[in-house]
């Protein structure tokens, strides 16, 4: 009987064992995910709270100490410079300073070549002297055009259409004589640009083909407001440039777009960070803060 009752004994201490290592079991392999999400989450918000890449204004390029501080400081993924700075005088040997601070600190030189000077055959043409001018010294070079700035784009419907279909076919001339030079092409370009349709792909998605990354420049708060953004969908990464000198914006107007583009757009892995000058004077970080706090007030109305 004695033995009975111990054996008895036994089988539920066995059986509660079972269940402890099952709840164990359930524990381990539930939990992590709930917090790997979480996690998730919050590597994508600190992302956000980078500004990571940095366009160089002309007022530092001649002190390269002080880039080389603002490197230390801001920790950007790449620096960023226009073409026309380098041919102002004195400035003759500041990529090669440029280039030799930049790998230092392992980080990336790209050169802004033009508005529009890289567009139809002539544009390969400058293309190609700047890749074999300034080639060894670069990373790769980032094709800017602001289409809407041409004297025709406002004549017609049918003109900016033309130029639309028109650019692909340079990226793509353009992109093929980077990789000969194991050069990266990115290109920039207004961000309602995006939105334009083609036959079978929406502009951007046709950039994609042509480019290693996109750069969306900010360039209107109305048209950011009105805009429906998809920019997740495209295929290859993408930087928004926030820049004040490309568009001749004002920092309030700067701060307003970023306001508008961290509440529309959830950002996923093919994010690559926003672009700002140098001398940009909009404080981040605080915006994050107060956009931050304005969802825990949110999350918490009756």
């Amino acid at each position: 009987m004695a033995n009975k009752i111990l054996e008895m004994k036994i089988y539920s201490i066995r059986k509660l064992l079972s269940v402890f290592l099952i709840v164990i079991a359930i524990i381990i392999y539930c939990c992590p995910s709930k917090a790997k999400v979480k996690n998730d989450k919050q590597n994508i918000q600190k992302e956000l709270t980078e500004i990571t890449h940095i366009n160089l204004s002309a007022r530092i390029v001649k002190d390269t100490n002080l880039i080389e501080n603002l490197i230390k400081e801001r920790s950007p993924k790449a620096i960023y410079i226009e073409q026309w700075i380098l041919v102002e005088k004195g400035n003759e040997n500041l990529l090669q300073k440029l280039y030799k601070i930049a790998h230092k600190h392992d980080i990336k030189l790209y050169l802004f070549v033009g508005k529009d000077s890289w567009f139809g055959r002539k544009g390969l043409v400058n293309v190609i002297a700047a890749l074999d001018q300034y080639g060894s010294y670069i990373d790769g070079i980032i094709l800017k055009t602001q289409p809407n700035k041409t004297n025709i784009w406002n004549d017609s419907l049918e003109f900016q259409a033309q130029v639309l279909n028109q650019m692909p076919d340079a990226y793509s001339a353009i992109y093929i004589e980077a990789k000969k030079r194991n050069k990266q092409c990115i290109v920039d370009f207004p961000f309602w640009l995006s939105d334009y349709q083609g036959p079978k792909k929406n502009f951007s998605e046709n950039v994609c083909d042509f480019a290693d990354k996109v750069i969306f420049l900010v360039d209107s708060l109305e048209k950011l407001e009105k805009l429906d953004i998809k920019w997740n969908d495209l295929t290859c990464q993408y930087s928004i440039d926030l820049t004040k000198h490309a568009t001749v914006l004002s920092d309030d107007d700067v701060s307003d777009m970023y306001k508008t583009i961290k509440s529309k757009l959830i950002f996923y892995s093919n994010f690559n960070g926003f672009i700002v000058d140098s001398d940009s004077d909009v404080n981040f970080k605080n915006i994050d803060k107060e956009l931050e706090n304005k969802t825990i007030d949110d999350s918490n109305a009756p």
